[in-house]
């Protein structure tokens, strides 16, 4: 199966006055699992719809190789698509379904048979060939509809929230499959989500993108260890914002806790001090430490999740795993927050820009 290297330049789309996409540019590697993530009405949809030819780009161009499809028609892309509906027909077998993309293609005979039957293989969904949507659950549909968008070979595949409408067990157990099958093919793909824990899970790289413009692009780790503004670093996943001021290369948080971190300049003024539940360490009080009081103590499985209201009245939100733990905290204790500062990120209070090297 042939896979291309997606490259978008200065992907503009404009709506009267309101710009969903604001000249993107992105570099999207051969055989990639690349994601586009952000909150609804970000933009990218409207930019998986502007590489697949259901929507006219105003501005800039999209490549596959070296060739702009700006112009091509959407049925002339070889692309394959999977939306968040599914969109299989509800009169025809899963076996139909499933050829149709081969069948407007003209192939027939025993290729068509072999190709359709492999796919149905690949998704698991053999056994269930004659039968009619209507009789399928969630997950089988959604299968159906991937088993149709790989048939016809795309050289490009695009998912638009295939898995929003699956329960969260179910969505898990997908994801996984979705993964695996493309590394298989080994086919470029762009997916579009709006769920952060999915985005991490699944992607090669992902682009976080907010009002129509690309904040960031990375591996998952990245983005999710350095992220390049406090958009990103609230967006994924819980991060919480202490005030502080950085001079001469100290960090001073909540007017008392004094760190030294690496910062890209020699920057002084106000501060942002992003924190992660999971990269605070709770102790006995201590003076000189940030100190607060649990508000409320709730118990997850593998870690118990603290709400804890710091001297200045501020909210934030501490995990503590239950293999570290000795006693179970409570709500009324009082606790010092031992930051781990190789974790911590400092942000510009003003630009919202990282300053970390």
């Amino acid at each position: 199966m042939s896979s291309q290297r997606v490259k978008i330049v200065d992907a503009t789309k404009v709506y009267g006055s309101f710009k969903a996409c604001d000249h993107i540019n992105l570099d999207i590697n051969e055989g990639e699992f690349f994601t586009l993530l952000g909150p609804s009405g970000c933009g990218k949809t409207t930019l998986l719809r502007m590489i697949a030819g259901f929507n006219p780009i105003d501005e800039g161009a999209i490549y596959f190789n070296e060739k702009v499809i700006n112009h091509i028609p959407a049925d002339k892309r070889n692309i394959g698509m999977v939306f968040q509906n599914y969109a299989i027909f509800p009169h025809m077998t899963v076996k139909d379904n499933v050829a149709y993309g081969l069948k407007a293609r003209k192939i027939k005979g025993r290729e068509l048979e072999d190709r359709t039957m492999e796919a149905m293989k690949m998704m698991q969904i053999d056994e269930l060939k004659d039968r009619m949507p209507s009789q399928l659950s969630g997950g089988q549909q959604q299968r159906v509809a991937l088993a149709r968008a790989i048939v016809i070979h795309p050289d490009v595949l695009l998912m638009d929230e295939p898995l929003c409408n699956l329960d969260a067990k179910l969505r898990v157990t997908m994801r996984t499959g979705i993964k695996k099958i493309q590394k298989q093919l080994n086919i470029t793909t762009i997916y579009v989500t709006h769920d952060q824990e999915e985005a991490l899970s699944i992607s090669d790289r992902i682009a976080v993108i907010h009002d129509g413009t690309v904040e960031q692009v990375g591996e998952p780790k990245e983005i999710y260890t350095k992220p390049s503004n406090m958009f990103v670093a609230n967006f994924i996943g819980t991060s919480s914002f202490l005030d502080g001021t950085a001079k001469d290369g100290t960090v001073t948080i909540l007017g008392k806790k004094k760190l030294e971190l690496p910062m890209k300049k020699d920057f002084e003024g106000r501060v942002k001090v992003s924190i992660r539940p999971e990269y605070v360490l709770l102790d006995e009080p201590k003076e000189g430490e940030l100190l607060g009081t649990i508000t409320l103590a709730t118990f997850l499985g593998d870690f118990m999740n603290y709400e804890i209201q710091l001297e200045n009245n501020q909210i934030i939100e501490i995990n503590e795993y239950t293999d570290r733990m000795d006693t179970v905290r409570k709500a009324g204790d009082r606790v010092s927050l031992n930051l781990m500062e190789n974790r911590i990120c400092i942000f510009d209070a003003q630009t919202e820009k990282s300053l970390m090297v």
